[in-house]
């Protein structure tokens, strides 16, 4: 899977999940807040009306007089409009009886007593339906508060997880990939032509991978066609320098000896030892010709004594420039060809 799909489906569920989060918030947040308002004011309009109604009744004697029996009526119209649990509309129409009876001011008095006993009880019962209403929307409000914590905690846990799964993976994703290739262009630097990368995360980096694998197989490539010329070359030059009659020493920029031949050996009295790769200067402290032949200065010895030729190798060191090429040269090393005067 590419990585941007994999950015846009990480992001994009993280996205979804925090737009759920907050639907379900706002859903239970309103279900929370109609659940108290209904409560408010239904339930406890009922419970004013009640009391005021009782209050009527304690507050006055009977027979009710007509201004009181109208407060009385005002309220008992107001619960009639405000009818909402199960059994609330039958005890409102009791009460409205115990009302008419009530305020008849013909009715002996204890009928108005009775019916006062009455409209007391209907009260009560009133009140009761609406306080077991008001508890149970209660309780509905405190089960919605809990649901919601629930639902808004697993969503959060998951919110959580996604983020989690992101802040782990993602730099990983990304960052290891980035550092297996820096290190492998450090083992380019350093031509170990043979370092592969194999990428399995992505198509991107799959893709980076074979591009660094095919540019590390064509450097390897050149590297072995350009050791194979030069490996060539030299042993051109050695072959080359074993077939001249007279001694041939190559020395290098670094005052290493890079070649010598069999008729050098012999007029230096090296013997078979090894000397390739030797410095030239501590070989010459042990060995007093090859200091007299090696040296640029004038030498009246070497003058009478030896023919010598000492060939400068120069290479071109190619700069680019902006629009042009600048071809310089630096010295590799000198070849000193020389033979005994006479022979």
């Amino acid at each position: 899977m590419k990585i941007k799909k994999k950015l846009l489906l990480g992001f994009g569920l993280l996205f979804v999940v925090v737009v759920v989060f907050g639907i379900v918030s706002i859903y239970y947040i309103k279900v929370i807040s109609e659940t108290a308002s209904v409560t408010l004011k239904n339930n406890y309009a009922t419970l004013t009306y009640t009391r005021q109604m009782r209050a009527v009744l304690d507050e006055n004697d009977l027979p009710l007089k007509s201004a009181v029996a109208e407060i009385f009526d005002k309220s008992l119209k107001k619960q009639e409009n405000n009818i909402t649990e199960p059994g609330e509309s039958a005890a409102t129409a009791q009460l409205r009886k115990a009302f008419v009876l009530l305020s008849n001011p013909s009715l002996p008095l204890n009928q108005q007593q009775q019916a006062e006993r009455d409209a007391r009880l209907q009260l009560k019962d009133i009140e009761g339906l609406n306080m077991h209403a008001i508890e149970l929307k209660n309780n509905y409000t405190h089960s919605t508060v809990n649901k919601s914590t629930l639902y808004l905690g697993g969503m959060v846990f998951i919110t959580f997880l996604i983020l989690f799964i992101l802040i782990v993976n993602f730099p990983g994703f990304i960052l290891n990939p980035l550092e297996e290739l820096a290190d492998g262009l450090e083992q380019i630097s350093i031509k170990n032509y043979d370092t592969r990368l194999h990428f399995k995360t992505s198509d991107e980096f799959a893709r980076l991978a074979e591009a660094f694998n095919t540019m590390a197989t064509k450097l390897g490539e050149q590297e072995n066609a350009g050791l194979t010329k030069l490996i060539a070359a030299e042993l051109r030059i050695k072959t080359l320098a074993e077939e001249i009659p007279d001694a041939v020493i190559g020395i290098s920029e670094s005052k290493e000896i890079l070649f010598v031949n069999q008729e050098a050996k012999k007029m230096l009295n090296l013997g078979e030892k090894p000397v390739i790769g030797q410095s030239v200067i501590a070989l010459s402290e042990t060995n007093k010709l090859l200091k007299i032949l090696v040296d640029d200065t004038e030498n009246p010895l070497k003058a009478a004594h030896f023919q010598q030729k000492t060939l400068k190798v120069m290479v071109p060191n190619l700069k680019p420039d902006l629009d042009a090429l600048t071809v310089a040269s630096y010295p590799a090393g000198t070849i000193h060809v020389f033979k005994a005067v006479g022979v």
